[in-house]
C-alpha cells in the first residue's frame, strides 16, 4: 500500500531541473494584464489604474504577458524592462498622480478673520482728524507730518498752497469704515488770497483722501492718497486761482440805464471764464452775463437797464474767474454780494 502511493506521488512530482509553465499564454484568467485587482507585495507601489498609458511603441492598450512569456515567472519590478531598456521606471510602476477635489461652486471664499474697528479706535481716529483739521487751517506742514505721511511731492504742494493763501478752511469727510480698513478725507472747503478774494479750489485738489491703515484693529497710520493732487490738464498741476481786483463803481446805478462793471483779472496761466453775477435787492436769484477781457487784463460787462427797475434802492452782484484747472475766485459772493444804490432818476 505504501509502495503504490510513493509511486503515484513521484508520477505526478515535476523534476527539479524543469521550468513549470505556471499559466499558458492563451490562457487569460492566468495570465491578467498589469492592471489587475489582487492587491501587490507590500513592497511594490499599487498597480495603475484600468486605463494605464501605454507603453512606448505600442498602439494602445495594455502590456500583455504574451509578447513577454518569460514575465510570468518575474517580480512586478522587473516586469516590461527587457524590450525597453532606456525606460526610466519599470512598466507597473509609474507613478499614480492624484488630482486635487474639485471645489464645490457654492463653497465660496475661504473664510479671512474678522477686523473690525473698535468704537476707542474711533474715538482716537475723530481726534486725530481733528488734528489735521486745525493744522490745515494753521498751515502747519509740521503738524500734519506727524500724524500723516506725506510724500515729497505733497509736502511741496501744501506748502505751496500756504504760501499763496492767506487764509486756509478745511473740513473733515465723514469717515467710512470697512471691517479694518478706514477712509475719510480732508477738504480745503475755502482759501483767500492776499487780494481778498475768496477761492474755490479745484476738485483735483481741494479734496485730499486719507486712506487709514490698521493692525490688530488698532489705528496706526494714515497716508495722503497717491491720486491726490493730479492735474485735470495735460500740464503741471496749477494751485494758484485767478486774482480779481476790483473797486465799487464810483457812482451810482439808475433805473432804466445800463451800469458798467469792470475788473482786472490775472492769473498765474490764463484767465478761462470771468462771469458777473447780479440782482435786485431783495430777489433770490441771480441774474449772469459773461464778461469781456479788454486791454491790460481788463474785464467788464454790464448790469442790464432792463434790471435796475424804478423803485429799486440797490443792486446786488458779485464776480467769478476761473482757471483752466477749476480753481475760481469770488470777490464778493452768493451769500455776501457787493451792493451799489440805486438812484431815483429826477423828474424832469
Amino acid at each position: 500500500m505504501l509502495s503504490a502511493g510513493l509511486l503515484i506521488f513521484l508520477a505526478l512530482w515535476p523534476p527539479s531541473n524543469e521550468t513549470v509553465t505556471v499559466v499558458p499564454p492563451v490562457t487569460p484568467s492566468v495570465s491578467p494584464p498589469l492592471a489587475t485587482t489582487e492587491s501587490p507585495p507590500p513592497a511594490v507601489p499599487p498597480p495603475p489604474l484600468p486605463k494605464t498609458e501605454a507603453a512606448e511603441g505600442e498602439t494602445g492598450g495594455l502590456r500583455s504577458t504574451e509578447s513577454n512569456p518569460t514575465a510570468v515567472n518575474q517580480p512586478p519590478s522587473q516586469r516590461g524592462t527587457e524590450k525597453n531598456p532606456g525606460r526610466s521606471k519599470p512598466v507597473g510602476s509609474e507613478k499614480i498622480v492624484k488630482s486635487k477635489p474639485e471645489a464645490s461652486p457654492n463653497a465660496g471664499p475661504p473664510a479671512q478673520p474678522s477686523k473690525t474697528i473698535r468704537p476707542s479706535d474711533l474715538t482716537e481716529l475723530h481726534s486725530l482728524l481733528n488734528r489735521l483739521k486745525s493744522a490745515y487751517t494753521e498751515k502747519d506742514i509740521s503738524a500734519i507730518k506727524k500724524d500723516i505721511m506725506l510724500s515729497e511731492d505733497q509736502e511741496e504742494l501744501l506748502k505751496i498752497i500756504f504760501n499763496s493763501y492767506a487764509t486756509v478752511q478745511s473740513d473733515v469727510e465723514a469717515v467710512k469704515v470697512i471691517q479694518n480698513r478706514v477712509t475719510s478725507a480732508i477738504l480745503i472747503t475755502s482759501l483767500e488770497n492776499e487780494k481778498g478774494n475768496v477761492v474755490l479750489p479745484a476738485p483735483s485738489w481741494g479734496r485730499q483722501s486719507l486712506r487709514v491703515e490698521s493692525s490688530d484693529n488698532h489705528v496706526n497710520q494714515v497716508t495722503l492718497d497717491a491720486g491726490d493732487f493730479k492735474s485735470s490738464q495735460a500740464g503741471p498741476l496749477d494751485l494758484i486761482a485767478p486774482v480779481i481786483v476790483h473797486s465799487l463803481p464810483e457812482y451810482t446805478a439808475k433805473p432804466g440805464e445800463p451800469t458798467m462793471i469792470s475788473a482786472t483779472i490775472t492769473d498765474n496761466v490764463k484767465v478761462v471764464l470771468a462771469t458777473l453775477r447780479f440782482r435786485a435787492q431783495g430777489e433770490h436769484n441771480y441774474e449772469s452775463i459773461r464778461m469781456s477781457e479788454g486791454p491790460d487784463h481788463v474785464f467788464a460787462a454790464p448790469i442790464p437797464a432792463s434790471m435796475i427797475k424804478v423803485g429799486s434802492t440797490s443792486m446786488e452782484y458779485y464776480i467769478e474767474a476761473r482757471d483752466a484747472e477749476g480753481n475760481l475766485s469770488l470777490e464778493g459772493r452768493p451769500s455776501a454780494p457787493l451792493v451799489i444804490a440805486v438812484v431815483p432818476t429826477p423828474p424832469e
